[in-house]
């Protein structure tokens, strides 16, 4: 190029200051640094020498330990030589590629290509294209909302905004070929963040992605928000789900999980959280009703229980169990308390059903008894009726003869009917007789019934496969022992145990093997606990050995003993040593405790010994 085609410096620099001021733009470095830049025709994208002079500082200072910074080192040592702003751009994003590598385990492979080279018709089409295109759960409103957040971010930066819509079409199609990534596109509110947010992969359960973040307030707030969206869709479901009284109240349910899809605006959250807060009213009178009608069906039982328990005062057992029930219900209502409600009236229905059968019998007996009486009765009083009239007859025709051998006839025939009378009273006797042998055998058939039910009532409180005590065994026992203690002002302890690594036991052997071993447990307690000791299974592999006039030095050795015991022999199975051992926690009794608190802190004690390693004894505290 020849001195005529290139303008100097000085001419280049006055034209510069007469197109400002033609303009109408004040001479600031930039628009001065822009109009030169015009005029001497080099690219916009070169860099003025003041910025150039700043980031020479910078680039002296940059760090070069390693081959890779020292790469990039000299990359923006020749980008500040050539003073080309793209070139430097191009470095400072390798450079935050390497960064994001390292804090995450991101390949800059896997980032390089949302910002890969493109033209802007190619842009658009593809665009169009992805807008149509089917997302999995990116539905057309969340593509229309991020583009029209990447529009407005970044209006005035071309460069950055084709970077950007690049990087958004990347995040869709991720999301789409692989459900268990989650790649989220973000427009940050602060001049330096130019770069969008990609989050790839789920949370990591901290709250933290675990994947490459930039810059992270507005995205938490944005997260947050998209979660809460699905909480609260997800209970508005299961609230329209759940069999309410009022089917208008499910359906108001069903339309809002629907209304919380599509909120776009300021105006639709506000009538949302309107129509949202008058449902939390109708739900909360609804629950209030169903509460109210719950206790008026238990105040329906009680008098149930109060004018059976009048009919059945005769029998003891149920009124007990009728008065046990009572004070059951009264409680606040929970799982276990309407297991043991439950328990209660099937006893007393077993026992009515029993009573009904023995009175069926009795009454059928009775009826029986009654109608042989009768009809005896009618028999004897028709052969006593004959026999009188015969023997009439016979005193008469003995009066009007005086034949010697006539009377002899008559004789035999009175001796004749007489035996027949005879023989007929001795036969009623025996009717009798059997008819009250019958009365006897059916009221011993009733007390052996009784005493049957009575030792079905104790058998409710045992556990069927160990033979001890059970849950409500447990609690008749601690109630006694503690009533007695107190009384006698003596000590007692209560113990907890728990075999461990049952789980791995029944899931190597299998669960009949894994009864076999609670067995086993429980006959080497019975060898070393005395008769009064109470032992009961609580649940599982979980048992309680109560104590009585027992200190906490006494009742630690006694489960030491326990365990010596278990470790000194080998529960056998298919000829093969499985070595059974527990854990255990030992809490003494205080005044007035309940057996809840006590079982909580030898239970404490319990956890302690097996996060300690198992195979212990530990005291409450």
């Amino acid at each position: 190029m020849n001195e005529t085609d290139s303008p100097g410096p000085s001419v280049i620099a006055r034209q510069a200051l007469l197109k400002l001021a033609s303009l109408r733009q004040p001479p600031t470095p930039d628009n001065y640094h822009k109009v030169y830049e015009e005029i001497a025709g080099k690219p916009g994208s070169r860099m003025s020498v003041s910025t150039s002079n700043t980031l020479s500082s910078f680039v002296s200072d940059f760090p070069r330990h390693t081959q890779e910074l020292r790469d990039l080192a000299s990359k923006f040592e020749e980008a500040l030589q050539n003073k080309d702003w793209n070139e430097y751009r191009s470095v400072f994003m390798k450079l935050a590629g390497l960064a994001t590598q390292s804090h995450s385990g991101l390949n800059t492979d896997d980032i390089e290509p949302l910002y890969r080279e493109c033209s802007w018709g190619e842009t658009i089409v593809r665009l169009l294209k992805q807008l149509e295109s089917n997302h999995g759960k990116v539905t057309i409103a969340r593509k229309r909302e991020g583009l029209n957040r990447v529009l407005t971010r970044f209006s005035t930066d071309t460069y950055q905004l084709q970077k950007t819509l690049i990087a958004l079409m990347e995040s869709w199609d991720v999301l789409a070929t692989d459900t268990a990534k989650e790649i989220e596109i973000v427009v940050a509110g602060t001049d330096d963040a130019l770069l969008p947010k990609v989050k790839i992969g789920p949370y990591d359960g901290q709250g933290q992605s675990a994947d490459t973040q930039l810059p992270q307030s507005y995205t938490f707030v944005n997260d947050i928000t998209i979660q809460l969206r699905e909480l609260l869709i997800q209970v508005l479901e299961h609230v329209a789900s759940v069999k309410l009284n009022d089917e208008t109240l499910s359906n108001e349910a069903i339309n809002l999980s629907r209304k919380v899809r599509i909120i776009e605006s300021k105006q639709e959250m506000q009538q949302f959280a309107l129509e949202f807060k008058q449902l939390l009213e109708k739900f909360e009178y609804c629950s209030e009703d169903n509460a109210r009608l719950q206790r008026g069906l238990l105040r329906l039982l009680d008098k149930l229980l109060v004018s059976a328990s009048e009919l059945l005062s005769e029998d003891e057992w149920i009124k007990n169990h009728i008065a046990r029930l009572r004070e059951t219900i009264i409680c606040p209502l929970d799982k276990r308390l309407m297991i043991e409600v439950e328990n209660y009236l099937d006893e007393i229905i077993q026992r009515q059903s029993i009573i009904k059968r023995n009175l069926g019998d009795a009454r059928t007996t009775l009826k029986e008894m009654v109608t042989c009486l009768i009809n005896n009765i009618e028999e004897l009083s028709d052969e006593t009726g004959d026999y009188h009239d015969k023997i009439e007859r016979y005193s008469e025709q003995i009066n009007q003869t005086d034949d010697l051998s006539m009377l002899n006839h008559l004789l035999v025939e009175i001796m004749k009917d007489t035996r027949q009378m005879q023989e007929s009273t001795q036969n009623y006797r025996d009717g009798f007789l059997a008819a009250c042998a019958e009365v006897e055998t059916a009221q011993e058939k009733i007390v052996q019934l009784e005493s049957e039910l009575q030792q079905m009532s104790e058998k409710v409180h045992e556990d069927h496969l160990t033979g001890i005590l059970n849950r409500r065994g447990l609690d008749l026992a601690f109630e006694r022992e503690v009533s007695r203690a107190q009384r006698q002002q003596l000590p007692i302890c209560y113990g907890v145990l728990d075999i461990d690594n049952f789980k791995v036991l029944n899931d190597i052997h299998g669960h009949k093997v894994g009864d076999e071993a609670l067995v086993y447990l429980v006959n080497a307690v019975k060898n070393v606990t005395r008769i009064d000791d109470v032992i009961a299974r609580y649940g599982g592999e979980e048992f309680v050995i109560l104590l009585p006039n027992t200190g906490m030095k006494a009742a630690i050795e006694v489960l030491s003993r326990i365990k010596r015991d278990l470790t000194k022999k080998f529960f056998l199975h298919e000829h093969k040593k499985i070595l059974i051992t527990f854990s255990a926690g030992v809490a003494e009794y205080k005044q007035g405790e309940t057996q809840e608190s006590i079982f909580k802190r030898a239970d404490e004690a319990l956890y302690r010994a097996k996060k300690g390693g198992k195979n212990l004894i530990l005291e409450a505290v």
